[in-house]
């Protein structure tokens, strides 16, 4: 019986396609070492080769490619065009190749092993949280091991099929990309109780230029969060920033050290308004909107686990309206505290 694929004969692709057919995909696997390591030495060391041999299946490869795909010399390493493209492929071949022992293995009724959930640093949401609570009821002998990154890196991690999918915060969508919306968050400015501004109700949007200010890293290196960027700008902040961090915690704890003001989510930082660790600063009225999303490769070979739990995220979402899918868009001042009575 001939192997179909959908309704073509795969011995008419095959053949039709001299690449399919004589390419030896053990040289994709010796390049993806050299592309990784940026070096045909150490990329002989990491396949515990001889660089003679290495650089002989580069050439093959490149023979077989019909393209030059590394440009090399005693002082330089660089990767052409081609070599850029055929890399990301190589890295999505092998992403698949690693995750077949998974799909193997995953066919017994009890869902067990580890799921790797990729987040970044400041999602912060009862959705999430409910959704960690039934999938731990549902199939309690899976691991979940949660990794922290930026947006941007999440969204890379996703884009070259590192992983399967991730949760993160967008500004402007990828065509390569699937995202299913989680919620809507607001950031505003914060300062804390060291600051000169703190406690202070009559604050111009104005009077915030030239302040010593702390951010995201991902708000400095990337269009990710263009608009949370923005904000810095237009509100004309002093530069340098005075502190930069990936995690959220640092940024709030730079800021509750009175080395500048920040941005961060207001429905996170409710607690400590209430708390008198933070104050919100304005503009009060004009918080900066961002959207929070699923973000997944169409390409994706998702394990079970992977599926399961991207059910029970879609699931508890869909219990909720979309407006109950936005937290705090409004900035609410505390209440000020009655004169003591002497």
């Amino acid at each position: 019986m001939v192997a179909k694929s959908g309704n073509k004969d795969m011995s008419i692709l095959l053949g039709s396609n001299p690449v399919a057919r004589l390419l030896d995909w053990n040289l994709l696997r010796v390049f993806l070492v050299i592309a990784e390591e940026r070096s045909i030495s150490r990329a002989a060391e990491v396949l515990q080769r001889t660089q003679p041999a290495v650089s002989t299946a580069l050439k093959r490869l490149e023979q077989n490619i019909g393209s030059k795909l590394v440009l090399r010399s005693a002082t330089s390493f660089e990767l052409t065009d081609a070599g850029t493209l055929l890399h990301r492929e190589c890295k999505e071949v092998f992403n698949t190749i690693c995750h077949i022992p998974n799909l193997i293995s995953e066919n017994s009724d009890s869902l067990a092993g580890t799921l790797s959930l990729t987040m970044a640093s400041h999602i912060i949401s009862d959705l999430i949280d409910d959704t960690l609570t039934l999938f731990h009821q549902r199939y309690p002998k899976v691991t979940v091991d949660v990794s922290l990154a930026t947006s941007a890196y999440v969204l890379e991690k996703v884009l070259t099929r590192s992983v399967n999918f991730g949760i993160c915060l967008v500004g402007n969508k990828l065509p390569d990309l699937d995202y299913f919306h989680l919620y809507k968050e607001y950031f505003a400015f914060f300062c804390g109780p060291k600051h000169r501004f703190f406690r202070k109700r009559d604050l111009k949007f104005e009077q915030l230029a030239g302040e010593n200010a702390v951010s995201f890293k991902a708000f400095t290196v990337s269009e990710v969060l263009h608009s949370v960027a923005n904000m810095y700008r237009q509100a004309n902040l002093a530069m340098p920033f005075v502190g930069v961090s990936d995690n959220l915690e640092e940024i709030r704890r730079m800021i509750i050290a009175g080395m500048g003001i920040g941005a961060l989510p207001v429905h996170v930082m409710e607690r400590d308004v209430r708390d008198g660790l933070l104050w919100p600063l304005p503009p009060y009225d004009n918080p900066t909107p961002i959207d929070v999303y699923l973000v997944s490769s169409p390409k994706a070979q998702l394990a079970r686990a992977e599926q399961a739990f991207i059910n029970v995220l879609r699931e508890v979402t869909a219990r909720k309206t979309p407006n109950e899918r936005i937290y705090a868009s409004k900035i609410a001042l505390p209440a000020a505290k009655p004169p003591r009575q002497r």
